[in-house]
């Protein structure tokens, strides 16, 4: 008889969550084996990155990502569900290949161009952007010289050819657009020989499974798909290749695959108070339904709504409420908003996390504070 499946908790995945992501107790790794380890990071929003990795790392300052940035080692890039992130230079070319068919396929007006179409766009914005970094909008006026004949009587492919050309033509964004104080037009910039150079398919794929189970694992098939946007015999293919497998189920019956040494510590195990940053992928790393393990669905709409997903903390794992930050003359504040009545030891433990928090973001302020 086969083996007998394990069940897994929604408190046990939440804590095998919370552990990968790094959120029961701050690590001490470099930031490089930080982004990889937590499958890239989120950067539509500039200061996101470096607030996800100060709440995830021990004695983090925002010079240790930016001197990565700055050297090259981390790059800006539109990757998996056509949005923003940063990667390793040395994992960017099996995401960017992974993750190309999903991304060329959004916002894609019914009955659009083939890819093919895009190839002589491509090559001329690689050559308009080789060494000098370029706007949407010089991208924009460059390409409407070359556009398919079709494209240039229809607005939404014009739009998309736009689109597509930063988003799918190996243009990453320029360093310091990946900055934390960043406020400007973006710019893009081609990518460099070392980062076009695309490893086999099977490979590229193979590293994105595993780089998501890893972060956010167990994980259903449809968990994997939603957040690389990879199609699911892709995905199918790639787990039967890795050998390191464990399988679960969860409470309401799915199958779960999981990298058997990865970290699966009981559901009654302490989490501390954490805060999270805008669009933190902790939330975003699971197909919908599977978001529970972390974001109860009573907050759901308080958190995610339109193309938002706003900062929030952890009491006991999971999300209880949303934070924002003000800076004064004289002093930074984060404001809690809890989605619930906190108790008298649940506020003692997030407060001093709030107020280094607020240190963190604005380290210039003369006083830091929390409000609630």
């Amino acid at each position: 008889m086969p083996a007998r499946v394990r069940e897994l908790t929604l408190r046990e995945l939440n804590r095998a969550l919370l552990a990968r992501q790094m959120l029961l107790a701050r690590q001490r790794i470099g930031v490089v084996d930080a982004v990889e380890r937590l499958a890239c990071l989120q950067g539509q929003w500039p200061p996101s990155p470096y607030v996800a990795l100060w709440t995830r790392l021990f004695g983090f300052s925002r010079e240790r990502l930016s001197a990565e940035i700055d050297r090259g080692a981390i790059v800006k890039a539109t990757l998996m569900r056509a949005t923003l992130h940063l990667v390793s230079a040395r994992e960017y070319p099996a995401y960017s290949l992974a993750t190309l068919e999903g991304r060329f396929g959004a916002w894609r007006p019914p009955g659009g161009p083939a890819y093919r179409d895009l190839e002589l766009v491509h090559a001329s914005v690689l050559r308009f952007a080789a060494k000098t970094p370029r706007t949407r909008e010089e991208i924009r006026e460059h390409i409407a010289e070359h556009l398919p004949t079709s494209a240039r009587r229809d607005g939404r492919l014009r739009n998309w050819f736009l689109w597509a050309a930063v988003a799918t033509s190996g243009l990453v964004w320029e360093p310091s657009g990946a900055r934390f104080e960043h406020r400007q037009l973006a710019r893009h910039i081609a990518a460099p020989a070392r980062l076009r150079k695309a490893p086999k398919a099977d490979a590229a794929y193979d590293l994105v499974v595993r780089r998501h189970l890893g972060a956010f694992g167990p994980a259903t098939v449809a968990d994997i798909a939603t957040w690389a946007s990879v199609r699911v015999p892709n995905i199918r293919a790639a787990l039967a290749r890795i050998k390191d497998l464990r399988r679960f189920t969860d409470e309401r019956g799915r199958e779960l695959y999981d990298l058997a040494k990865a970290p699966r510590p009981p559901g009654d195990s302490p989490a501390p108070g954490r805060f999270l940053a805008r669009f933190d992928a902790a939330i975003l790393g699971h197909a919908a339904p599977e978001r529970t393990r972390i974001l109860p669905e009573r907050y759901r709409k308080q958190v995610i709504f339109s193309a938002e997903v706003w900062p929030t903390f952890l009491v006991d794992g999971f999300v209880a409420g949303r934070w924002s930050i003000n800076a004064r003359p004289k002093e930074a504040v984060v404001e809690l908003k809890p989605f619930r009545k906190l108790t008298r030891a649940e506020r003692a433990a997030l407060e001093p996390e709030a107020e280094a928090l607020a240190r963190f973001y604005y380290p210039e302020a003369p006083t830091h504070g929390v409000r609630a």
